[in-house]
């Protein structure tokens, strides 16, 4: 009975909110002042040494996230390459439950491992792990980083060889110009710049868990690329949305192509949505529109999102393993494993 009720409030609740939290900004400050009533303390609930052997001054916090806390076969493999290309890990699972023998597949393998309440997404779970982080300014480098993608399908010591403090103070594999430009947060890499700069620690240690998508993602994914240029610290993206952009087109020609009758329908609307945003300067999400452009540039993810649901129809997805085998070692079987227990009605 009990669950029934909740149930019919969560329905009723998304119905208000859930559709318009993120253009209706008010909604967004009413959780704000709850979150900041109660969301000012860490979440974790328990936590365990992981036994990673390890004195590395590059750290990541990795936050993870199953309904039945599973940890799958492709998360302990982006772990373990983690830790090949020399970083220290803090794993923080947000999962509702977390079961002993899902403890133990990551001994030896993580430094710490938090299981907290699931408040505030992935950057709460970010905030929870760097407040377990000690003092920021004796790192050499801090990675925050997530398990909504499958991969690394190429080597990660070669991204971070690339993603140099010499060239900039703060990276991330792919940047967005969706409501404001900003550095994705599913990747991000801070240099000791950033560490060391007071505005950024505080962010941190004063972080309110607030439980709403569209403020985690406008106060702290945009906000925190936005807060990082007017302290005068440089941003970049290894693989920059205008440079996959231009190459794409450059690639397909003009418009004219949108005419060529050999093309299949969804092939034809596919290729017209992308001169279409590009003609408006309306931006799109590039780990979808332009996932298999990528992998042959050397990124070394897929989006699970894309995978699972597809959610901007892109189309020859079922061609994504045939691609992968073709240019990575990776083990595609720790994907498909993924997605057979995790689709539900559909095929790729």
């Amino acid at each position: 009975m009990i669950k029934a009720i909740k149930a019919q409030f969560r329905r009723v609740w998304m119905l208000v909110f859930g559709e318009r939290e993120r253009s209706d900004y008010l909604v967004q400050y009413v959780k704000f002042a709850l979150a900041c009533l109660f969301g000012r303390r860490s979440l974790v609930k328990q936590s365990w040494p992981g036994g990673q052997k390890s004195t590395s001054g590059d750290l990541v916090i990795f936050a993870h996230f199953d309904k039945d806390g599973v940890i799958h076969g492709f998360v302990l493999e982006y772990l373990e390459q983690l830790a090949l290309a020399g970083r220290r890990i803090i794993f923080v699972t947000n999962s509702p439950k977390f079961p002993d023998r899902q403890r133990t597949k990551l001994q030896g393998k993580v430094e710490t491992i938090l299981w907290r309440a699931n408040k505030g997404y992935d950057f709460g779970a970010y905030a929870d792990g760097i407040k377990a982080a000690g003092d920021l300014g004796e790192l050499q480098s801090l990675l925050l980083c997530n398990d909504s993608v499958y991969g690394p399908v190429f080597p990660l010591a070669s991204i971070f060889e690339q993603m140099s403090a010499d060239t900039a103070d703060m990276w991330s594999l792919t940047d967005s110009w969706d409501s404001h430009y900003h550095l994705q947060s599913y990747f991000l890499l801070f240099h000791k710049a950033v560490l060391r700069d007071a505005a950024f620690v505080r962010r941190w240690q004063k972080y309110i868990h607030v439980h709403s998508k569209s403020w985690v993602i406008r106060k702290h994914e945009i906000g925190l690329s936005k807060d990082a240029q007017k302290a005068g610290l440089r941003l970049r993206s290894l693989f920059r949305y205008r440079d996959l952009l231009d190459g794409f087109i450059t690639k397909i020609g003009n418009a004219s192509i949108l005419e060529d009758t050999a093309l299949v329908p969804s092939h034809r609307a596919f290729l017209k949505r992308i001169f279409d945003h590009a003609e408006s300067g309306r931006p799109l999400n590039a780990s979808h529109f332009f996932w298999d452009q990528l992998i042959l540039a050397g990124y070394p993810f897929i989006k699970r999102e894309l995978l699972q649901s597809n959610p901007m129809h892109i189309p020859s997805l079922y061609k994504w393993e045939q691609l992968l085998v073709a240019v990575s070692k990776y083990d595609t079987d720790l994907i498909n494993q993924h997605l057979e227990t995790s689709m539900r009605d559909r095929f790729m």
